[in-house]
């Protein structure tokens, strides 16, 4: 595959995390709020839905590059695979567990008619006791491990920009908490760390 449609690749996984992030901006929601007023309770439904099928456009045209692996596996990172996918998955099922997942995908805004359910109260149990992202440090982890699995340069390109855009999403997810849970979110960043328990 040439160097320009890996280069087109990378910079559309940025352009879709940013995309990504935008949409979920508080100023851009009340946009669409006030645009779509009753009809926002789809909004959540529809940014996941449109979310899944933007990455499996991209991953999907991805996988019919035809190219070499960028190394030979072998036991050893055989083995670093399978911990980096048993770890990965765990972290992100385990993340899960924080989140109504009717909420979440946009289920339970159509039903209660309610698309901005209230949390007064930050959530700093579980995993999240632990790092203040175990979702993201989970994604990066699979990642790492499919890329050890199947190494390719489709997958070294997803990891790439995944660890380039998560800095500056992380940034206006966390800019966001602040606002919302003032010295509460302030308190919790001291205690615990991003990414990388006792690191970062």
């Amino acid at each position: 595959m040439s160097l320009t449609s890996q280069l087109l690749a990378f910079t559309l996984f940025l352009a879709y995390f940013a995309l990504h992030s935008i949409l979920a901006a508080d100023k851009v929601k009340s946009w669409f709020s006030a645009q779509m007023g009753p009809k926002y309770r789809y909004y959540r439904l529809i940014y996941n839905l449109l979310a899944a099928f933007l990455l499996l456009l991209l991953l999907g045209w991805m996988a019919k590059w035809s190219t070499p692996f960028l190394f030979e596996k072998n036991a050893w990172t055989n083995g670093m695979s399978l911990l980096f996918v048993v770890l990965g998955a765990w972290l992100i099922l385990g993340s899960m567990q924080q989140y109504d997942l009717g909420e979440f995908t946009g289920i339970q805004q159509l039903k209660q008619k309610n698309a901005l359910p209230n949390h007064s109260s930050l959530n700093t149990s579980g995993l999240n006791a632990f790092v203040r992202h175990p979702l993201y440090l989970g994604t990066i982890l699979l990642l790492l491990g499919i890329l050890l699995v199947f190494p390719k340069i489709s997958n070294l390109l997803l990891l790439i920009s995944v660890l380039v855009y998560l800095p500056f999403g992380i940034y206006f997810e966390e800019k966001k908490l602040r606002k919302q849970f003032g010295k509460a979110y302030l308190d919790y960043e001291k205690r615990v760390k991003c990414l990388i328990p006792g690191i970062w």
